[in-house]
């Protein structure tokens, strides 16, 4: 695969019904349906996003895209 081909596919699969590229999520902040959940969050004993800065599937995406490009 071509070094350019990573930049833009490494590291996401899309499921059916799914972008053909990894989406930039531009969300500042989050909802939740109850103070504990969000509270897990913050107490790092559940997975999600709570607050960009920290975290966000963007961040995400690209922590997963930068080992395929790692060059020897």
């Amino acid at each position: 695969m071509e070094f350019a081909t990573k930049c833009l596919h490494a590291g996401y699969t899309p499921k059916n019904g799914e972008p053909r590229v990894q989406p930039i999520v531009q969300s500042t902040t989050y909802t939740y349906d109850s103070a504990e959940e969000i509270g897990k969050l913050f107490d790092l004993q559940a997975p999600g996003y709570f607050y960009t800065r920290l975290a966000n599937p963007t961040t995400n995406a690209a922590e997963e895209k930068l080992p395929h490009l790692k060059v020897a």
